[in-house]
């Protein structure tokens, strides 16, 4: 009897010497690619119209080839693919979530930014006037903020960026989805992220609602065009930078950001 452990490369087949038997037995370990179950010991028989010896599993009734690699190892091998594949697919849907709470939190940045919480406090002592900043009470606009102009240009700048990276994502990661599913998931992240900031900050000043509109709507238009940005010129930057960074050896795994543009995969100079 053969160790269990043993590698097994091919199943190995047996003649037959019988005469109107089939053609030969499974001798070894060989486990069925459908259900998974040990075909050893069974019956092998030449499939008339190409000559290739076949072997029929008796728990699904699925032909496959004698001689194909097939051992022990090949169902852990596909529950590891499936658990792979899940993972990867929880990445995929955990990194769209990341990116959708940074548009949130990008957009509430400055809010928070450009408001203060407190208020004047005077004080007369004597004929002395003093006022005096007091760090409580509701939140109001920062009138007296410094270098205003370049604090909202650059948080808007990273709003465009994190858009962009989404719309990129979106269309290497996902290239089997059409045009429009990129262009509306382009959408639904700036408006829904818009949606969040403002139920948010309705509830933690509603009373600068009116005046925070500006800012969140300004959010909004800049993570939709970053996001259009993304789908547009995502996968020509992609290749790009395949192209650059990596050697002519490994490119073929990336081919589909060509293919997915009906563009030709180039090949290596010289071949």
């Amino acid at each position: 009897m053969r160790e269990s452990n043993e590698a097994i490369l091919t199943a190995r087949v047996v003649p037959s010497k019988t005469a109107g038997a089939p053609v030969a037995c499974i001798d070894l370990d060989c486990f069925c690619e459908g259900c998974g179950y040990n075909l050893r010991t069974l019956a092998v028989h030449r499939e008339p119209s190409t000559g290739i010896p076949v072997v029929r599993c008796p728990e699904c009734g699925r032909f496959q080839a004698a001689n194909n690699a097939s051992t022990a190892l090949r169902p852990w091998l596909r529950r590891l693919t499936s658990l792979l594949l899940a993972g990867w697919i929880l990445g995929v849907v955990a990194g769209f979530f990341l990116l959708g709470m940074a548009e949130v939190g990008i957009s509430q940045v400055m809010l928070d930014e450009l408001t203060i919480s407190g208020g004047t406090r005077v004080q007369r002592i004597g004929n002395t006037t003093i006022q005096t900043w007091v760090r409580t009470g509701p939140l109001q606009p920062d009138t007296d903020y410094e270098d205003y102009n370049l604090v909202v240009t650059s948080i808007l700048a990273c709003s465009f960026g994190i858009a962009f990276a989404c719309g990129l994502c979106a269309v290497v990661v996902c290239p089997h989805w059409r045009r429009v599913a990129h262009v509306g998931l382009m959408l639904g992240m700036p408006l829904a992220a818009g949606g969040v900031v403002a139920l948010y900050w309705s509830q933690q000043a509603p009373h600068l609602f009116v005046w925070g509109v500006p800012y969140m709507a300004s959010h909004a238009s800049v993570q939709l065009l970053g996001g259009l940005a993304g789908v547009n010129f995502g996968r020509p930057l992609a290749r790009l930078v395949v192209r650059v960074i990596l050697p002519p050896a490994i490119r073929p795994s990336l081919a589909f950001l060509w293919l997915a543009d009906d563009k030709p995969f180039p090949r290596p100079s010289g071949r």
